[in-house]
């Protein structure tokens, strides 16, 4: 049930609407029974930029990334792990009090 205090993460990509993602993640968040939900956020190549800004404003909490985004959301970064910079993509980002931080679980996953 989505409420006032529901904390938001989601998908980015272009296009989105194909993604598994948010299904298999409300599935895991309604198990744990945490006040999260996942939604998917279609987001055009040189809209990117003005995302971040609006996420950041409706406190969403992080995000996953897909194509076309995955280099290029590098540089509106914070920090960027190192094993995300070896790699030059990002597919999961989260904020801190210093803003957007990337990182990628491909590797590990």
């Amino acid at each position: 049930m989505i409420k006032g205090t529901t904390k938001i993460l989601g998908v980015i990509g272009h296009p989105i609407a194909h993604s598994l993602s948010p299904a298999m993640h409300n599935a895991a968040i309604s198990h744990l029974g945490v006040d999260f939900v996942y939604l998917p956020f279609p987001v055009k190549p040189g809209d990117l930029k003005a995302a971040l800004a609006g996420f950041a404003a409706i406190d969403l909490r992080g995000f996953s990334i897909t194509i076309p985004h995955k280099q290029a959301v590098l540089p509106l970064l914070s920090s960027v792990s190192p094993i995300a910079r070896a790699i030059g993509a990002v597919n999961t980002v989260y904020r801190t009090d210093k803003g957007w931080c990337g990182t990628n679980t491909d590797v590990e996953g």
